[in-house]
């Protein structure tokens, strides 16, 4: 499900990320300390917290998700399967995903707010105005700078960030 929100461009999303990493007191090259950063979220973003449930509280196809509650407080809910393959394996699309969860709330922050009158379904938005995308993207930018992957490849992008194949090959087109 995906909420349309005010629009951005993928030069804003990098400038985010920049932000996003001085938040959390991150260099601005090199690899994104997910878990790290996600133990300092409450104190970086008052009012949220996370919880692992067991695999059988989220439905299958959800690894992660931000829930944000009527008084203003985000808790982002991560399978225990999906935090385990993040803290253990060091598995990237696990570390995506939580990270994934960590950008909605930077970006509602800073005045991204979901229109939520009306949800819809992936590709239904421009990808600029879908909040889907804004933090797809921030997470992206966030895991790999932009500036020192240009020219690198897919395993290359790999290996150096810890990312999913399949978000290096994302990051490639772009």
């Amino acid at each position: 499900m995906d909420y349309m929100t005010k629009s951005t461009t993928r030069v804003q999303i990098r400038e985010f990320a920049i932000v996003f990493r001085k938040m959390f007191s991150v260099p601005l090259s090199g690899k994104f300390p997910v878990l790290e950063s996600l133990e300092k979220m409450h104190d970086i973003f008052p009012g949220s917290y996370y919880v692992i449930l067991d695999d059988d509280e989220l439905p299958v196809s959800i690894p992660a998700q931000c829930v944000v509650s009527s008084d203003g407080t985000f808790e982002i809910q991560i399978r225990q399967s999906t935090y385990q393959g993040a803290y253990e394996k060091h598995v990237g699309a696990f570390m995506d995903h939580i990270l994934h969860e960590m950008c909605h709330i930077f970006l509602y922050k800073i005045g991204f707010t979901p229109i939520m009158e009306r949800s819809f379904e992936n590709g239904e938005l421009d990808p600029y105005m879908s909040s889907e995308w804004q933090a797809k993207a921030l997470c992206g930018e966030i895991m790999m700078p932009y500036e020192e992957t240009i020219g690198l490849t897919e395993e290359e992008l790999v290996k150096k960030y810890g990312v999913s194949p399949s978000q290096a090959k994302y990051r490639l087109k772009y």
